[in-house]
């Protein structure tokens, strides 16, 4: 059986994802707060312990991937227009990849300070 491409490039964003907030997480120490959510202009405006704010996207990753590659076996429905599903999984991972990367952005700039 070959592996849908939508498929394979969540299985890599999930590993990128994990594998980057293990190494933060084992730099931070457990009582620092790093941003996890931001307003339009970019400025923090929300906070957590870095076990959450590092493994809280890619749990949802996770989750979405394996929601996006049961569903055309749940409901074969799902498949009647490819292009969209497709789509939409695409959209959705890059989503969260995006907002796993402003976590890491802050978690980074936040060890930095930090070590400095």
């Amino acid at each position: 059986m070959r592996m849908p491409i939508p498929l394979f490039i969540s299985v890599g964003m999930l590993i990128t994802m994990t594998f980057l907030s293990l190494g933060l997480w084992t730099a931070l120490p457990t009582e620092t707060m790093l941003p996890i959510h931001f307003d339009l202009s970019g400025t923090p405006d929300n906070f957590a312990r870095p076990v959450i704010a590092l493994f809280l996207l890619p749990g949802a990753m996770l989750f979405s991937t394996c929601v996006f590659a049961v569903s055309p076996y749940i409901n074969p429905k799902a498949l009647d227009r490819p292009g969209l599903y497709t789509a939409v999984w695409l959209i959705v991972i890059l989503a969260l990849a995006v907002g796993h990367g402003f976590i890491i952005r802050g978690a980074l700039f936040t060890l930095q300070a930090l070590q400095g």
